[in-house]
C-alpha cells in the first residue's frame, strides 16, 4: 500500500512540477506573445485607452492620429491613407499589423526606454503616454509611388542606397485603414489581396532585372568583362532543353554590355553556366537573397528571397542542372523575390557594392518631444568589388540611354537602370524595373514590379519609376 501511494505522489509531484512550468512559460516567456494575439481583445481593449503615439513621415506629416470615442482612442489619417500595408493597421477586432504591430509598445508608452516621466507613470500607476513614431517614409514621394500604381496591381519601393532608408513603399490594390472593420470581410477574401504588403511579402519571378545579380557574378569572379564577345543566333541548347530570348529575338555578335543593354537571354545564360551553380547563387546571397531583410516589421511581413518550391524557401546549395542554371541567371526557372530585395540589388551597385541594412523608423520621440532613440545607418552586406560595381553602373546606364529603359531616362539627370519582363505563361508579364540616380551621386533606388499586364517591364514599369525618381530628387531633404 505504501508503495502504491509513493507512486501516487511521485506522479502527482511530477504533474505539479510540470504544471508550474508550463504556467511561467506562459507567464513570462510567453507573455507578450499571448498579449499581443489579436484573440487577445482584452489586452487590445486596454491598450486602447491609451492615447496611441502618432505615425510621422520623415517631414512630420501626421501619417496616423488617434481620435477619442467613448473612451476609447482610435486611429485617424488627417492627411490621407499613405502606405497603409506599412503602417498596418490597429483593431479590436482584427489585432496588430505592419508598424503598428511592431512598434506597438512604444505607441502605447510602455517601452522601457521612453524617459523619466514614462518610468515614473509606471511606478505610479498612472495611464502611459504613447511615444510618437517618425518614420523614414518621404510623403510626396509615396503618394507619388502611390499614384503611379493606381488602378494596377503591383509594387513600388524607393530607398536611399547610401543609408538604406526607406523613402517610399507603395503596393496596389490598396485600402483604407479608416474603413478596415466595415470592411474587413471583403477585403480579407478579395483575391487581389490588398491587405498584403507586396514591396515585402510579394514574390515574383524577377526576370531580365535579376541579370544584374549574374552580371555581377561574372564580373567579379574573373568569367566574363564588359568587352567579352558573344554570338547569339536566338537559341541557347544547353542539357536537352533551350533558351530563347524574349519574343524570339536574333541579336547576332554582341558583347557583355550590349546584351546588358538589350537584355540577351541566350548570353547571360551562357553566363551563368560559366559561373556554375554555385558562384551564381553565392553572387544572389551576397545581395541579400536567402536571407530576410532586417526590415522592422512584424515575424512573417518580410520574407526572403531565393528559389522555391513546393515546400518554400529551397536551400542555396539545392540541385540545379545546366538548364536550370541558365534559366535562373536570367531570373527565371525558380528564382523569385520582393521588390525590397531588388530595390536593394540596385541600391547594392549605387553604393559602390555595399549593401545598406534597410530601415524604416528614422527616430521614436517620448510625449515630452524629446528623442529617444534614433536609427543609425549600418551596412549589411559587400554584394561586389567597389570596380564591379563601376562597370554594372556604366552598363546599367547603357540600358537606360540606348536600351530597354529608355523611358526611364530623365533630362539632366542620368539614370541608371535594369528592366524585366518575366513570362507567366497565361499571356500575361510580369514588367519590372530597378536603378538609380543620378549615376554619377546616387540618392534614390527604387523598384518597380506591375502584375498581369501584357507590356514589357520598359514600357510598363521604367516610366513608374521615372516619376518616383523626379519626384524623389525634387526634395529638399531625404533621410
Amino acid at each position: 500500500m505504501n508503495r502504491a501511494m509513493t507512486k501516487v505522489f511521485i506522479i502527482m509531484a511530477v504533474l505539479f512540477v510540470a504544471l508550474i512550468a508550463n504556467l511561467t512559460w506562459i507567464m513570462a516567456v510567453r507573455a507578450e506573445w499571448y498579449r499581443d494575439r489579436p484573440e487577445n481583445k482584452r489586452s487590445i481593449a486596454q491598450e486602447m485607452k491609451i492615447k496611441r503615439g502618432d505615425i510621422l513621415g520623415y517631414d512630420g506629416t501626421v501619417m496616423a492620429g488617434t481620435e477619442r470615442r467613448s473612451g476609447y482612442y482610435y486611429r485617424d489619417y488627417p492627411n490621407g491613407t499613405l502606405a497603409p500595408q506599412l503602417l498596418g493597421y490597429d483593431s479590436v477586432r482584427y489585432g496588430r499589423s505592419g508598424v503598428e504591430a511592431r512598434f506597438n509598445d512604444e505607441l502605447t508608452g510602455q517601452a522601457s526606454d521612453l524617459g523619466v516621466q514614462n518610468w515614473v507613470d509606471k511606478v505610479l500607476g498612472r495611464r502611459p503616454q504613447g511615444a510618437d513614431l517618425k518614420l523614414t517614409i518621404v510623403p510626396a514621394v509615396q503618394r507619388v509611388a502611390q499614384s503611379q500604381l493606381q488602378g494596377q496591381k503591383g509594387a513600388i519601393v524607393a530607398l536611399d542606397p547610401t543609408t538604406g532608408a526607406l523613402i517610399a513603399s507603395a503596393s496596389a490594390p490598396t485600402y483604407d485603414p479608416a474603413r478596415l472593420e466595415a470592411r474587413w470581410s471583403a477585403l480579407s477574401k478579395d483575391p487581389d489581396a490588398p491587405l498584403l504588403n507586396r514591396p515585402t511579402q510579394g514574390l515574383y519571378v524577377p526576370g531580365s532585372s535579376f541579370k544584374v545579380v549574374t552580371a555581377s557574378g561574372g564580373l567579379d569572379t574573373g568569367k566574363v568583362t564588359p568587352d567579352t564577345d558573344f554570338v547569339d543566333t536566338g537559341t541557347y541548347v544547353v542539357f536537352g532543353g533551350k533558351v530563347t530570348n524574349y519574343g524570339g529575338a536574333v541579336y547576332g555578335p554582341n558583347d557583355f554590355t550590349l546584351a546588358m543593354t538589350l537584355s540577351i537571354n541566350t548570353t547571360f545564360a551562357k553566363v551563368g553556366n560559366l559561373l556554375g551553380r554555385k558562384r551564381l547563387i553565392s553572387a544572389a546571397e551576397k545581395y541579400g537573397f536567402y536571407q530576410t531583410p532586417p526590415l522592422d516589421l512584424p515575424e512573417g511581413e518580410v520574407v526572403p528571397s531565393g528559389r522555391y518550391g513546393k515546400k518554400g524557401l529551397l536551400a542555396p546549395g539545392a540541385f540545379m542542372d545546366p538548364l536550370d542554371v541558365a534559366w535562373a541567371a536570367c531570373g527565371q526557372e525558380r528564382v523569385l523575390a520582393t521588390p525590397l530585395q531588388m530595390a536593394l540589388v540596385a541600391g547594392g551597385v549605387a553604393n559602390g557594392g555595399r549593401v545598406m541594412k534597410p530601415y524604416l523608423l528614422d527616430q521614436i520621440l517620448a510625449p515630452d518631444g524629446s528623442v529617444v532613440r534614433r536609427t543609425q545607418p549600418e551596412q549589411w552586406l559587400v554584394a561586389t568589388r567597389a570596380a564591379t560595381a563601376d562597370e554594372l553602373s556604366s552598363m546599367m546606364q547603357n540600358v537606360v540611354n540606348a536600351g530597354t529603359a529608355t523611358a526611364a531616362a530623365l533630362q539632366g539627370i542620368q539614370v541608371a537602370g535594369k528592366t524585366g519582363t518575366a513570362e507567366k505563361g497565361d499571356g500575361s508579364n510580369l514588367a519590372w524595373f530597378i536603378g538609380f540616380a543620378p549615376a554619377d551621386d546616387p540618392k534614390v533606388a527604387v523598384a518597380v514590379v506591375i502584375e498581369e499586364t501584357q507590356s514589357t517591364g520598359g514600357e510598363a514599369a521604367a516610366p513608374l519609376a521615372a516619376a518616383v525618381i523626379k519626384q524623389a530628387l525634387a526634395q529638399p531633404d531625404l533621410p
